[in-house]
């Protein structure tokens, strides 16, 4: 792999992460899903003005990687934000983690994971945790080679579709 460099999003940084972060989203989904619903899901969730209004908010980091200077993943954690199902610890959440398909297999989501990992736990966070849908078997997967665990279910919306998500976790202390 070329030189693959992790840093956080600025407000330039916005049209290009929109732009990945539908196409991913499209990528993972699309085969699941009405194309209505994922066209609500996407124009509400994804477009130049919302990736810099999130990546202006002082209570997300929106995360990119990078290979060459080319964007090719990006997550976005949501500080301070206690998992239900883990009460009593200090949280962040992987809001979102997407790794272009070009990229898949080279690592590149392990090592984005190591890095959102090591800055949670520089913020002081007991627990990392996220949602995935119970139907992606493949992110499962990952998720628990990764060291998180399955602690719950949360439901999400998708367009007029309500769908099951495992909760999973990550304790930052025994990683």
């Amino acid at each position: 792999m070329t030189a693959l460099r992790f840093r956080r999003a600025t407000e330039q940084d916005a049209r290009l992460l929109a732009e990945l972060a539908e196409k991913t989203f499209r990528d993972t989904y699309t085969q699941f899903n009405t194309p209505e619903n994922m066209d609500s899901h996407c124009s509400k969730s994804f477009g130049e003005e919302i990736q810099r209004a999130e990546i202006r908010d002082a209570r997300r980091e929106s995360w990119l990687g990078e290979i060459d200077g080319k964007l090719v993943a990006f997550a976005q954690l949501i500080l301070d934000k206690a998992c239900p199902p883990v009460p009593g610890k200090r949280g962040i959440e992987i809001l979102r983690f997407y790794v272009d398909s070009s990229q898949h297999g080279k690592g590149v989501a392990y090592r984005m994971m190591d890095e959102l990992a090591a800055r949670s736990a520089a913020l002081d966070a007991e627990v990392l945790w996220l949602g995935v849908w119970d139907q992606n078997t493949h992110a499962t997967a990952f998720y628990k080679r990764c060291q998180f665990e399955t602690v719950g279910t949360k439901t999400f919306t998708l367009g007029t579709e309500v769908q099951s998500d495992w909760v999973m976790s990550r304790d930052l202390r025994r990683s």
